[in-house]
Protein backbone atom coordinates (compact mmCIF):
# COMPACT_ATOMS: atom_id res chain seq x y z
CA UNK A 1 0.00 0.00 0.00
CA UNK A 2 1.11 3.52 -0.59
CA UNK A 3 -0.41 6.25 0.94
CA UNK A 4 -0.88 9.89 -0.28
CA UNK A 5 -0.27 12.43 2.03
CA UNK A 6 0.75 15.87 2.15
CA UNK A 7 3.74 16.85 4.77
CA UNK A 8 5.21 19.70 6.46
CA UNK A 9 8.04 19.00 9.12
CA UNK A 10 11.26 19.89 9.94
CA UNK A 11 13.43 17.01 10.52
CA UNK A 12 14.90 18.24 13.46
CA UNK A 13 12.17 19.64 15.42
CA UNK A 14 11.75 19.11 18.61
CA UNK A 15 8.10 19.44 19.12
CA UNK A 16 5.26 16.66 17.96
CA UNK A 17 4.75 14.88 14.82
CA UNK A 18 0.94 14.90 14.13
CA UNK A 19 -0.01 12.07 11.81
CA UNK A 20 -3.55 13.00 10.75
CA UNK A 21 -6.66 10.78 9.07
CA UNK A 22 -9.72 12.63 7.63
CA UNK A 23 -13.19 11.64 7.74
CA UNK A 24 -15.79 9.62 5.07
CA UNK A 25 -15.44 11.79 1.65
CA UNK A 26 -12.81 14.24 2.54
CA UNK A 27 -9.46 14.91 1.87
CA UNK A 28 -5.98 15.10 3.69
CA UNK A 29 -6.43 18.75 3.93
CA UNK A 30 -9.74 19.00 6.28
CA UNK A 31 -7.33 17.69 9.28
CA UNK A 32 -4.93 20.45 8.28
CA UNK A 33 -7.24 23.35 8.94
CA UNK A 34 -8.05 21.40 12.11
CA UNK A 35 -4.08 21.48 13.23
CA UNK A 36 -3.25 24.95 12.15
CA UNK A 37 -6.74 26.07 13.64
CA UNK A 38 -4.90 24.88 17.24
CA UNK A 39 -1.56 26.43 16.82
CA UNK A 40 -3.27 29.98 15.37
CA UNK A 41 -1.93 32.83 17.58
CA UNK A 42 1.15 30.20 18.82
CA UNK A 43 3.62 31.52 16.64
CA UNK A 44 4.81 28.45 15.97
CA UNK A 45 3.78 26.19 13.04
CA UNK A 46 2.86 22.42 13.70
CA UNK A 47 4.97 19.33 12.35
CA UNK A 48 2.41 17.53 10.10
CA UNK A 49 2.07 14.40 8.06
CA UNK A 50 -1.75 13.98 6.79
CA UNK A 51 -3.02 11.11 4.88
CA UNK A 52 -5.71 10.99 2.34
CA UNK A 53 -8.13 7.74 2.36
CA UNK A 54 -6.93 5.02 0.52
CA UNK A 55 -10.24 4.50 -1.70
CA UNK A 56 -11.53 7.35 -4.28
CA UNK A 57 -15.45 8.16 -3.25
CA UNK A 58 -16.68 7.95 -7.09
CA UNK A 59 -18.66 10.56 -8.51
CA UNK A 60 -18.83 13.02 -5.40
CA UNK A 61 -15.25 13.43 -5.04
CA UNK A 62 -12.92 12.93 -1.69
CA UNK A 63 -11.93 9.82 0.14
CA UNK A 64 -12.68 7.35 2.54
CA UNK A 65 -11.10 4.67 4.36
CA UNK A 66 -13.16 1.94 4.48
CA UNK A 67 -16.56 1.45 2.69
CA UNK A 68 -19.53 3.24 4.63
CA UNK A 69 -21.71 0.65 5.98
CA UNK A 70 -19.13 -2.26 5.94
CA UNK A 71 -18.72 -5.24 8.36
CA UNK A 72 -16.40 -5.05 11.54
CA UNK A 73 -14.30 -7.74 10.06
CA UNK A 74 -13.36 -5.89 6.92
CA UNK A 75 -13.58 -2.41 8.62
CA UNK A 76 -10.51 -4.02 10.64
CA UNK A 77 -9.15 -5.55 7.67
CA UNK A 78 -8.75 -1.96 6.03
CA UNK A 79 -7.25 0.05 9.65
CA UNK A 80 -4.77 -2.98 10.08
CA UNK A 81 -3.51 -2.48 6.05
CA UNK A 82 -3.15 1.36 6.71
CA UNK A 83 -1.11 0.76 10.19
CA UNK A 84 1.04 -1.34 8.13
CA UNK A 85 1.66 1.36 5.61
CA UNK A 86 2.28 3.86 8.69
CA UNK A 87 4.28 1.40 10.81
CA UNK A 88 6.96 1.15 7.71
CA UNK A 89 7.03 4.61 7.38
CA UNK A 90 7.85 5.45 10.74
CA UNK A 91 10.84 2.94 10.98
CA UNK A 92 13.26 5.99 10.13
CA UNK A 93 15.90 7.69 11.61
CA UNK A 94 13.53 10.76 11.06
CA UNK A 95 10.78 9.89 13.43
CA UNK A 96 13.02 8.46 16.20
CA UNK A 97 13.12 10.89 18.63
CA UNK A 98 10.11 12.51 17.62
CA UNK A 99 6.53 12.43 19.80
CA UNK A 100 4.07 11.43 17.45
CA UNK A 101 0.72 12.09 17.91
CA UNK A 102 -2.25 10.56 16.14
CA UNK A 103 -5.27 12.53 15.00
CA UNK A 104 -8.69 11.27 13.47
CA UNK A 105 -11.98 12.63 12.61
CA UNK A 106 -14.66 9.84 12.42
CA UNK A 107 -13.52 7.65 10.49
CA UNK A 108 -10.21 8.87 10.78
CA UNK A 109 -10.76 8.77 14.37
CA UNK A 110 -11.49 5.22 14.58
CA UNK A 111 -8.27 3.93 12.35
CA UNK A 112 -6.66 6.34 14.93
CA UNK A 113 -7.33 4.30 17.42
CA UNK A 114 -6.49 0.93 15.61
CA UNK A 115 -3.89 2.39 15.47
CA UNK A 116 -2.69 2.56 18.69
CA UNK A 117 -4.76 -0.48 19.17
CA UNK A 118 -2.54 -2.07 17.00
CA UNK A 119 1.17 -0.76 17.69
CA UNK A 120 0.40 0.40 21.55
CA UNK A 121 4.24 1.15 21.98
CA UNK A 122 4.27 3.72 18.65
CA UNK A 123 2.14 6.43 19.40
CA UNK A 124 2.33 9.03 22.45
CA UNK A 125 -1.12 10.39 22.09
CA UNK A 126 -4.37 9.55 19.97
CA UNK A 127 -6.72 13.09 19.60
CA UNK A 128 -10.13 11.23 18.50
CA UNK A 129 -12.41 13.07 17.31
CA UNK A 130 -16.19 12.03 16.93
CA UNK A 131 -14.88 8.53 15.80
CA UNK A 132 -16.90 5.62 14.73
CA UNK A 133 -16.55 2.87 16.90
CA UNK A 134 -18.76 0.18 15.99
CA UNK A 135 -17.84 -3.81 16.88
CA UNK A 136 -15.27 -2.28 19.38
CA UNK A 137 -17.81 -3.65 22.17
CA UNK A 138 -15.73 -5.35 25.26
CA UNK A 139 -12.68 -3.98 23.39
CA UNK A 140 -9.40 -3.29 25.49
CA UNK A 141 -7.02 -1.23 24.77
CA UNK A 142 -3.69 -1.47 26.06
CA UNK A 143 -1.64 1.61 26.09
CA UNK A 144 0.24 4.57 27.67
CA UNK A 145 -1.04 6.72 24.89
CA UNK A 146 -2.61 10.04 25.70
CA UNK A 147 -5.96 9.87 24.64
CA UNK A 148 -8.14 12.61 23.69
CA UNK A 149 -11.63 11.89 23.21
CA UNK A 150 -14.63 13.93 21.82
CA UNK A 151 -18.18 13.83 20.36
CA UNK A 152 -20.92 16.49 20.12
CA UNK A 153 -24.09 16.44 22.10
CA UNK A 154 -26.11 16.28 18.77
CA UNK A 155 -23.95 14.08 16.94
CA UNK A 156 -26.40 11.06 15.52
CA UNK A 157 -24.38 10.37 12.75
CA UNK A 158 -22.42 7.59 15.52
CA UNK A 159 -24.80 6.31 17.36
CA UNK A 160 -24.84 6.71 21.38
CA UNK A 161 -24.27 3.54 21.79
CA UNK A 162 -21.14 4.08 20.14
CA UNK A 163 -19.95 6.68 21.17
CA UNK A 164 -20.93 5.29 25.22
CA UNK A 165 -18.41 2.30 24.19
CA UNK A 166 -15.74 4.55 22.92
CA UNK A 167 -15.67 6.18 26.39
CA UNK A 168 -15.38 3.12 28.11
CA UNK A 169 -13.15 1.11 26.51
CA UNK A 170 -11.12 4.72 26.38
CA UNK A 171 -11.12 5.00 30.12
CA UNK A 172 -10.16 1.90 31.55
CA UNK A 173 -6.75 2.86 30.09
CA UNK A 174 -6.38 5.61 32.56
CA UNK A 175 -5.56 7.96 30.38
CA UNK A 176 -8.30 9.74 28.77
CA UNK A 177 -9.54 13.19 28.16
CA UNK A 178 -12.92 13.33 27.59
CA UNK A 179 -14.87 15.85 26.49
CA UNK A 180 -18.88 16.50 24.78
CA UNK A 181 -19.45 19.63 23.65
CA UNK A 182 -23.28 20.97 23.73
CA UNK A 183 -25.55 21.45 20.62
CA UNK A 184 -22.65 20.23 18.27
CA UNK A 185 -23.18 17.91 15.76
CA UNK A 186 -21.17 15.36 13.76
CA UNK A 187 -18.80 18.38 13.19
CA UNK A 188 -15.63 20.72 14.98
CA UNK A 189 -16.36 23.81 17.23
CA UNK A 190 -14.95 26.32 18.81
CA UNK A 191 -14.67 25.27 22.25
CA UNK A 192 -12.97 21.51 20.54
CA UNK A 193 -10.12 23.72 19.37
CA UNK A 194 -9.54 25.55 22.56
CA UNK A 195 -9.43 22.68 24.06
CA UNK A 196 -7.38 20.52 21.41
CA UNK A 197 -5.05 23.36 22.53
CA UNK A 198 -4.50 22.79 25.55
CA UNK A 199 -4.11 19.26 25.13
CA UNK A 200 -1.34 19.30 22.82
CA UNK A 201 0.84 21.48 25.29
CA UNK A 202 0.29 19.28 27.82
CA UNK A 203 2.25 16.82 25.44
Amino acid sequence: MRLQMVSDFDTGGKGPLFLMFHGYGNDESEMVRIIDAVYVGTGEAPDYLSFRGTYARPYMGGAYWYPDGCGVDERQRKCAAVGEAVASLLDSAAFTNRKKVLVGFSQGGYLSYRLVKAYPNLFDAAILLSPSFKGEEGARLDSSARLFLAYGSSDRTIPLPDQHNARLVLEDTGHLTYREYPGMGHAICDAEIIDLHDFVNQL
